[in-house]
């Protein structure tokens, strides 16, 4: 596969860059999902039923194309279901406490997940269709999705965002199961909001400047300058940020590399990202 950068060169032989925002080009996305279940919580009749669940989430998750084209890159999802018996007379029944993540900047937590599921079912992707169970799973694959086409281009990935809020729009209609859907409508209205903006031209400028790395010229250390900035506005506006705290833990060797001995820089990330003081601090000391 050719790499990020050998792919860029050669679309700038057949694209006018937009001014304000240079496009990459994007790898359609392939997710690959490694599931755990906990099921220490449930009857043992039930840790029975359910012993093979984690791989039919896997392959309800994995065997779908949900970008609808060629699946070139692989996006890397794990997640984790901590699962109660929540069974009434007429159905099996499951609350699940919730957490996905893409293994690097992007984490998602759930607690309000409540669903029916019969050990056997088929699990079926239909769009125009909610079901409490696989509605949950495909709100947050699309949300991971989202997040990562916006490294791609500024706001690429609102066509996830946008599916994820109809998801959660289809959830309104079902009553029995509509715990935690309020939560998540609220979640993808931020994302979607214009206060939210500035973390995701960010992260088109963090990724923009990283495709440009191993070039004579600065390009690479401007665009991530920028996205280093906007950072330094979003924590101190907020310095709760989960987001852009989890992102610049993430990412901070990569800056440290790109900016070897700014002082200022080093400075920033000791400001912004308390928690690795110990790093920040040995390299001011070189």
């Amino acid at each position: 596969m050719e790499t990020r950068k050998t792919i860029w060169l050669c679309f700038l032989c057949t694209v006018t860059f937009s001014l304000l925002s240079p496009s990459r080009p994007v790898l359609a996305q392939r997710i690959s999902s490694e599931v755990r279940i906990i099921l220490e919580r449930l009857p043992l009749e039930k840790q029975e039923k359910l012993r093979n669940f984690s791989e039919v989430i896997e392959t309800y998750i994995n065997d779908y194309n949900w970008t609808g084209e060629a699946q070139d890159d692989e996006i890397p999802v794990s997640i984790q279901i901590f699962l109660q018996d929540k069974s009434v007379t007429y159905e099996d029944r499951y609350s699940g406490t919730f957490v996905i993540s893409n293994n690097l900047d992007s984490q998602f937590y759930d607690k309000y997940w409540v669903f029916p599921y019969q050990a056997g079912e088929q699990l079926f992707h239909d769009e125009n269709n909610f079901h409490p169970f696989t509605g949950c799973l495909d709100f947050y694959i699309n949300l991971i999705l989202g997040g990562e086409y916006d490294k791609y281009n500024r706001f690429m990935g609102t066509p996830y965002f946008e599916k994820a809020r109809t998801i959660a729009t289809q959830a309104k209609f079902n009553s029995r199961y509509i715990l935690g859907w309020p939560e998540r409508m609220q979640l993808v209205d931020r994302i979607l909001s214009t206060a939210y903006k500035p973390f995701r031209e960010m992260k088109d400028f963090y990724f923009l400047g990283q495709s440009y790395i191993g070039e004579e010229d600065s390009t690479a250390q401007n665009y991530c300058m920028q996205a280093l900035d906007l950072l330094d506005t979003i924590i101190t506006d907020d310095p709760d940020n989960e987001e852009a705290i989890n992102f610049l833990q993430a990412h901070h060797l990569e800056l440290i590399a790109l900016f070897p001995g700014n002082r200022d820089v080093l400075e920033t990330l000791l400001r912004l990202d308390p928690e690795n003081a110990e790093t920040y601090k040995r390299h001011l000391d070189m």
